[in-house]
C-alpha cells in the first residue's frame, strides 16, 4: 500500500473590515444654514405666534404715536412766550417797517433822563424826574446832581404861564417866573419822548443790521428791544439822527464805539432809550466835562399825574428873584 500523501494544512482564516451598514432614513439631508447654525430650527409660526406678533405690533405703533403727541406737547411748551423767557430764548424782532410809525396821542407822562459824565476825572450825574400832564398843561421836574460824594437837588413847577421854584434867598418860599413862548422847556412838548424813526433812521437801517433784537411782553404791551454798536467815526454818515440828537457824546476822547439801546412799543413810541461811548480816559484839565451817556427811561404813559401848585406860590409876584 503506498502511503498516504502528505496532508495539505487548512487554508488561514481571515477576518476582514466591517462592512458599515447604510440604514435608510427618511429624514432629509441637513441644509447648508442647519449645518451653520446647528442649534437654530425653522419653526413655522403657529396661529398663536401670529396673533402675538400683531399684538406686539400694535403695541409698538401705540407707544410711537404716544412718543409723538408727549414730544409734540413738549415742544410747543418750551416754545411757549413764558418758558422762552424763563430760559432767556426770546423771540428775534421783525424788521422795522418802511414806512414811519403815526405818533399817537400822549396825554400825560412820567420818565426820567439820565446824563452821565466825568468832570476833571471825576464823574458827574445828572437824574431829572420829570412828570407833565399835557392836558391841563402843568408839569413837575426834580433834578438830582451827583458829583463825586457831593448830591444837590433841584425842583422846578410849571404851568402855562409861570415857572415856580422853591426860594433860595432868605425868608423867600418860592419864585414865580413867566414863561418865555419863545424857548419853552423840552419838558412841556410831547414830542419830547421820540418815535423809534428819530432814533433808528432809514440811513442807519440802510447801513447795518442790529446787534440783537428781541421782541417781549412787558405788562400786557409788545415790547421790541434793538441794540446797535456803531463806529463812532462812522455815525454822521449813517445815523444823522443820532449825531444831531446827542452830538456831544462825540467829544470824548479814546472812545471809538456808539452803543444804542432802545425799546419801542408797537405804536413805534420809545420807552427806553440809552445811547453811549466806551469809558473814556478820566478828563484832564480845567472844566473839562465829557457826556459819556444819555438814557430816557418812560414809567408811565397816559396815566393820572398829581401835579400841585402851592396856594403861597401862587401868590408870589412875577420876577421874585
Amino acid at each position: 500500500m503506498a502511503p498516504p500523501p502528505p496532508s495539505t494544512p487548512p487554508p488561514e482564516l481571515r477576518l476582514s473590515a466591517p462592512v458599515p451598514q447604510i440604514r435608510a432614513t427618511a429624514a432629509p439631508a441637513p441644509s447648508v444654514q442647519e449645518l451653520l447654525l446647528p442649534n437654530r430650527s425653522e419653526q413655522r409660526p403657529t396661529l398663536h405666534a401670529k396673533k402675538k406678533k400683531k399684538k406686539r405690533g400694535k403695541k409698538l405703533l401705540v407707544t410711537v404715536v404716544l412718543l409723538g403727541m408727549v414730544g409734540g406737547a413738549f415742544y410747543t411748551f418750551r416754545n411757549s412766550s413764558t418758558i422762552q423767557n424763563l430760559l432767556g430764548h426770546e423771540p428775534a424782532a421783525v424788521p422795522l417797517p418802511d414806512q414811519p410809525f403815526i405818533r399817537p396821542n400822549i396825554n400825560s407822562v412820567t420818565y426820567s433822563v439820565i446824563l452821565s459824565a466825568v468832570q476833571n476825572g471825576v464823574p458827574n450825574n445828572v437824574t431829572t424826574n420829570v412828570e407833565e400832564d399835557f392836558l391841563v398843561g402843568l408839569g413837575k421836574s426834580t433834578t438830582e446832581s451827583q458829583t463825586g460824594g457831593a448830591l444837590t437837588a433841584s425842583q422846578e413847577l410849571r404851568d402855562r404861564e409861570y415857572i415856580f421854584r422853591p426860594g433860595q434867598a432868605l425868608g423867600v418860599e418860592w419864585t414865580r417866573q413867566a414863561r418865555i413862548p419863545e424857548s419853552p422847556s423840552p419838558f412841556d412838548v410831547p414830542t419830547f419822548i421820540p418815535m423809534i424813526n428819530d432814533i433808528i433812521d432809514q440811513p442807519l437801517r440802510n447801513a447795518m443790521e442790529p446787534t440783537s433784537s428781541k421782541t417781549a411782553e412787558v405788562e400786557g404791551v409788545t415790547m421790541t428791544s434793538l441794540t446797535y454798536v456803531i463806529d463812532r467815526a462812522q455815525v454822521p454818515y449813517i445815523a444823522p439822527a443820532i449825531w444831531a440828537r446827542v452830538p456831544w457824546l462825540f467829544d470824548v476822547p479814546n472812545a471809538s464805539n456808539l452803543t444804542v439801546d432802545v425799546s419801542y412799543d408797537e405804536n413805534g413810541l420809545v420807552r427806553h432809550l440809552f445811547i453811549g461811548v466806551d469809558p473814556p480816559q478820566p478828563g484832564t484839565g480845567i472844566d473839562a466835562t465829557w457826556v459819556t451817556s444819555y438814557s430816557l427811561d418812560v414809567t408811565t404813559l397816559n396815566a393820572p399825574v398829581a401835579i400841585t401848585i402851592p396856594v403861597e406860590a401862587l401868590d408870589v409876584p412875577p420876577g421874585t428873584p
